[in-house]
């Protein structure tokens, strides 16, 4: 015992030595591993491509697509919502043509790697601008917003969604499944009834170059901050404090001089028949209300007796009233109120008023 106590002392006697004899020196030297990253800062550098990386991050902070809205919920067995709402599975389903439905270990929100591939490609340019073919098979081809129809259009085709037979069991679920932008801009997938002629295409996509993005990005030099326009993709936005709205309704002008605000009837048209003109959205919105009341009516719809919201009721309807439905939850969808084609939304709401007046 005694001799273990020995050791120990001289054990702790040579610790402290070596402890009282080592320097210690803060240096500050160049480490050859950061030189070679010096590339990464042409990039990613405060001023890379003069501030406009900076400027997407700021828009895109701002975005449905940052906030990852759906991306846990979406990601489950069997799922194919994940091509959309999940970066990963946008990217696999863009190169693959086919997603992991068994669930992803990861998942993420839609941001910069999923519509660019820098690292790849060694530029910012798309991952892809190839036309895009909607559910029915017509071609969209706008440019840079092919890429944007790939996750904004409907789900289904109108056959699948209704299926063929002569009435159709409506469900909460009846609809272009909330991204139906790319149809509308294209004029198509609506439920068209027999006998009446409808319009195609929108001027919109005819006037622009870009479809999606020269509007929703807007000019980046004349944008009022990060919360409209570029990578934000918002058309307005309205501060509470401040109790302003900010537009992007200046876009507008180029082919409409005379508009001051999205609510713009180039025609002067009283659509909704009340004996005023007004802007196309409220024109269109207030033809929205009358088939509601409508559809209330043929039993297809229930309204809230407390907020008066409109909803689908799980009923058993007539094939062409199931189609006025499909009509009215695509304009609450598209969510512009007519301005991607306020003439084929006109057609779709006035045709399906006119068939449930004339089977009442």
């Amino acid at each position: 015992m005694r001799i273990l106590r020995i050791l120990s002392i001289i054990a702790l006697i040579a610790m402290v030595a070596v402890i009282a004899g080592c320097e210690r020196k803060v240096v500050n030297q160049p480490s050859n591993d950061n030189q070679q990253l010096t590339g990464c800062f042409a990039c990613h550098g405060e001023e890379a491509f003069g501030g406009a990386i900076l400027q997407a991050q700021g828009g895109w902070q701002n975005s449905v697509h940052a906030s990852g809205d759906r991306v846990d919920y979406t990601n489950r067995d069997k799922s194919d919502c994940m091509m959309c709402h999940d970066q990963q599975g946008f990217i696999d389903k863009l190169n693959t043509g086919t997603v992991d439905t068994t669930r992803y270990e990861v998942v993420s929100a839609i941001h910069c790697f999923t519509c660019h591939a820098p690292h790849q490609n060694g530029n910012l340019q798309l991952r892809t601008e190839a036309p895009y073919a909607l559910q029915n098979g017509v071609i969209f081809d706008h440019g840079a917003a092919n890429l944007c129809a790939r996750c904004h259009h409907t789900r289904t085709s109108l056959d699948v969604t209704l299926g063929t037979a002569d009435s159709v069991t409506l469900t909460s679920r009846m609809g272009p499944h909330h991204g139906p932008q790319g149809d509308m801009l294209q004029g198509t997938l609506g439920y068209q009834f027999a006998g009446y002629t409808y319009p195609t295409a929108s001027q919109h996509g005819a006037a622009t170059t870009n479809g999606c993005i020269d509007c929703h990005m807007g000019n980046p030099q004349v944008m009022d901050g990060y919360k409209v326009g570029g990578h934000s993709f918002n058309m307005r936005y309205f501060d509470d404090e401040a109790n302003t709205e900010y537009t992007l309704s200046g876009v507008c002008t180029t082919c409409h001089p005379a508009a001051t605000s999205f609510d713009y009837n180039l025609k002067g048209v009283d659509y909704n028949n009340n004996g005023v003109v007004e802007g196309i959205q409220t024109e269109l919105k207030g033809l929205r209300d009358t088939l509601q009341i409508w559809l209330k009516a043929s039993g297809a719809l229930t309204e809230n007796a407390n907020t008066h919201v409109f909803s689908i009721k799980s009923t058993k309807v007539p094939r062409n009233v199931a189609g006025a439905v499909y009509n009215w939850a695509l304009f609450n969808e598209d969510r512009s109120w007519g301005v991607h084609n306020p003439q084929y939304l006109y057609h779709l709401l006035k045709s399906s008023i006119d068939y449930l007046k004339a089977h009442q």
